[in-house]
Order: C-alpha cells, then structure tokens, then sequence
C-alpha cells in the first residue's frame, strides 16, 4: 500500500529590505526647536498667544504661576487646535481657589508634568512643579512629612481642604514625588524652583536632573533671564518673567522687567534722592 502522506515544503516570506532613502529619525536638537519654554505668566497670556501664532511651535511649556483669568483651556483655546500645551504649577497658582480651579479643574488639567515624565513632540519632559516649603521639606535639611498622606495623618480631618491636603500645600515639594520622579529618565527636566547655580537655587534640583539623566533644565520662579554654563552634564536655562525660550535657550520672546524689581529700583532711586537733599541742606 502506497503512503498517502505528502511532505510540505514552507517558504520563508523575505524580510523587506529597509528603505534607506526613508527619513532618519529626528534629533532631540531638531524636536527641541519646535517645543518653546514659557517664564511665569503671572496672569498675563498675550504674548503666549501671539508667539504661537507667529512661529507655529508644535508644544509650549509653561513653568508655573500662571494664575489664569479664566479656565486654562479657554484662555489658550485659539492655539490649542495646533499646539499642544503643557504646564507645571508654581506656588502662587494655589493662592486661593480660584486660581486652583482654573488650572486643575479645566480641560488641560491632564497636561499638568508635575510628578510626571510625558513625551511631548518626541522628547522626553519630566516635571517638578511647586516649591519647597519648610514645613514639609526644605532641602538639605531632612524632611518633615515623606507624602502628602503622611501630612494629611499629621493635620487631621478638620484641617483638611476638599477632603485631602491643604490647598496652599498643593503646590509644596513632597519627597514621595521627588523620589518618584528619580526613577525615570527624560531628556529635559522643567521646574519652578531653581537649581543650585542660582543663588536662590536648591541642589535638589541638580541631583534630580543627574538621576533623569536630561540634557536640558529650565526653570521659573525667579523672574529672572539666566543662561547658566553646562555642569553635571546638562544645560540650565532661567526663563525670565513672561519670557519664552526654545530648548537652545534661544529667546523667542524677551522676558519682561519683574514689577518688583522695578519698585525696589524707584524704592532706592526715591531713597538716594533724599539723602542727597538731607547732605546738602546739611553741607549748605
């Protein structure tokens, strides 16, 4: 009896070959260009508006204390079609609750990088919004409270603001965060506190951006314009008050005087004014 049985031969399907004329892969330097990096707004969203109709950036990031005049996403909403918007919080953005419901209850509320790593037009961005406060953490000094449910265990009920922590500490620095975040890597680091090459700076700040492994750090808060030499391996860049960067720390719109600055200066100006009249009513 003859065997019935057939022996199968299968062909390999051939790997397409790659095509070599595609386009490479974009460099962080090229993604980089089309990301700006926004200075404290402190209210004050026109130039936002104005920059992005101009240069078309595919992401703007903006560094905290926006105290928006109404629902972030309503304020940004001619732009948005077109840019993808993402901000941490800065400590005056929880001033009162206004200010705090027109941040985290409007529709950009996810964009929020505070705690976070999220890749935004190709580049990796990690996030640490708020300030350091003393009565949670104020590094070098050891921490008071690790989280924010350590300190909500410390207050107690009656102490509490919407059932959880204290408004105004929604914008402090937990170590729970900071330790989170050290897990990660990104290509840039955004922050509001400033790092420790700024006199006013934390080497917190420096430590984390080792552990990110970034390339580039920029930071708010201080109002103002810094271009600061590379160290530990990244670049810092201090964004002045309502001023915009590109990620080379290029100036896409200038910053603005900070007003307190320019009262101490008439504040001085005022006061040498006076004691020259006092000498010479003396001298005379």
């Amino acid at each position: 009896m003859l065997s019935t049985h057939r022996s199968y031969h299968y062909r390999h399907k051939k790997r397409e070959s790659r095509d070599k004329s595609a386009a490479p892969k974009a460099s962080l330097e090229e993604l980089g260009r089309e990301i700006f990096f926004c200075g404290d707004p402190h209210g004050a969203f026109d130039h936002i508006l104005q920059a992005a109709r101009e240069h078309r950036p595919k992401a703007m990031v903006i560094l905290g204390d926006l105290q928006p005049p109404a629902p972030l996403h309503e304020v940004l909403a001619d732009i948005l079609p077109y840019v993808d918007v993402w901000w941490i919080p800065g400590n005056h953005d929880t001033d009162n609750d206004v200010f705090y419901d027109r941040l985290w209850r409007s529709e950009l509320a996810g964009h929020n990088l505070h705690g976070r790593v999220a890749t935004v037009n190709g580049v990796r961005i990690a996030g640490l919004g708020g300030v350091f406060r003393g009565q949670i953490w104020m590094p070098p000094q050891a921490p008071n409270y690790m989280s924010a449910g350590a300190f909500i265990r410390r207050i107690g009920r009656g102490n509490m603001w919407r059932g959880g922590l204290p408004r105004r500490h929604r914008t402090s620095i937990f170590p729970s965060t900071y330790d989170n975040l050290c897990e990660h890597r990104a290509d840039v680091l955004v922050t509001h506190e400033a790092p420790g090459c700024h006199r006013k700076g934390f080497l917190a700040i420096d430590q984390l951006a080792k552990k990110l492994q970034v390339k580039f750090l920029f930071h708010g808060h201080q109002h103002e314009d810094r271009h600061y030499p590379t160290y530990y391996g990244f670049t810092p860049r201090g964004v002045g008050y309502r001023g915009i960067v590109n990620l080379f720390g290029e100036d896409v719109v200038a910053a603005q005087i900070d007003p307190r600055e320019m009262m101490e200066a008439t504040d001085m100006a005022s006061s040498l004014e006076n004691y020259d009249r006092l000498t010479f009513k003396r001298l005379g």
